[in-house]
C-alpha cells in the first residue's frame, strides 16, 4: 500500500547563531538534516501543549530541574495541591529534580505550568499522558 506523503510548507524562522550551530552539530551526529530536527521538535513541543487549548479534564507528568528555587517551588506546589496527585523531588548533585503527576482541568495544568516556569533558574518538561481530546488516541 503506498504512503500518502504529507503535504509540506516552507517558512523562515530566525534563531540565535549558537542555536544555529548547535543544531548542524546535531543534525550532522544524528546523520539527518536542520529540518527533521526542527519537525520533530515542533512536532512534540505542540503535541504537549496545543491540547491546552481545549478544556478538558488532563493527566500528565511535570517534570522540574532547578538548582536552588525550593522555596517558590514548594509554594506554587502548595497553591496547586488540588490538582497535583503525587510530588517527589531528588537531588542530583547540586540539581533539584522533582516530578508532579497532575491531574485535572486542563486550564488549571496550563495556569501550573506557566507559574512554575516563571521561576528563574528552573526548567519544566510536562508530559500528558490523557488522551488527545481531539481524535481519542492515547498521548505518550
Amino acid at each position: 500500500m503506498a504512503q500518502i506523503r504529507a503535504r509540506k510548507r516552507r517558512f523562515g524562522i530566525s534563531i540565535p547563531e549558537k542555536l544555529a550551530q548547535n543544531l548542524d552539530k546535531l543534525a550532522e551526529k544524528l546523520n539527518s538534516n536542520r529540518s527533521e530536527i526542527v519537525h520533530q521538535a515542533l512536532k512534540e513541543y505542540i503535541h504537549d501543549h496545543l491540547h491546552y487549548l481545549v478544556p478538558h479534564e488532563c493527566r500528565g507528568v511535570m517534570i522540574i530541574l532547578g538548582e536552588k528555587e525550593h522555596g517558590k517551588l514548594f509554594d506554587i506546589i502548595e497553591n496547586y495541591h488540588t490538582i497535583i496527585r503525587n510530588y517527589n523531588h531528588t537531588h542530583a548533585e547540586e540539581h533539584c529534580i522533582s516530578t508532579l503527576i497532575v491531574s485535572g482541568p486542563s486550564n488549571k495544568i496550563a495556569e501550573l505550568h506557566r507559574k512554575l516556569h516563571r521561576i528563574p533558574g528552573v526548567k519544566i518538561r510536562y508530559i500528558p499522558i490523557s488522551y488527545d481530546v481531539c481524535d481519542d488516541r492515547p498521548i505518550y
